[in-house]
């Protein structure tokens, strides 16, 4: 049950992170080269997701953790791309990433 939570949770954060992308698009079209690749990422991760829940459920929790590991690599390129990184910031990101990680795929007794 707990990889089951820990699925759900690491879906909709991908989830959220693209809705928020394809929100934003407008902002991202203005932007540097990197901060555009960094929002095409986000955004083909939520397409992957939602095939990956359509189509191939059964292999979601793999699936997904490329996606977060996507996202997080998006997200370094958008803080290459404004010129200024926040290390702490995306340290915290790895750190939930791995967390949601383990508790996808941790045998849980």
């Amino acid at each position: 049950m707990i990889n089951f939570i820990g699925e759900c949770l690491a879906m909709l954060f991908i989830a959220l992170i693209g809705i928020i992308t394809i929100i934003n698009f407008s902002s991202y079209q203005k932007a540097t080269t990197l901060i555009k690749l960094s929002g095409i990422i986000n955004i083909l991760s939520f397409i992957t997701l939602i095939i990956t829940i359509i189509f191939l459920h059964n292999h979601a929790p793999i699936i997904t953790t490329f996606l977060l590991v996507a996202t997080w690599i998006a997200a370094i390129l958008h803080g290459y791309g404004q010129g200024k990184i926040n290390w702490s910031h995306h340290i915290s990101r790895a750190l939930i990433i791995m967390v949601l990680v383990v508790l996808m795929f941790e045998p849980w007794i």
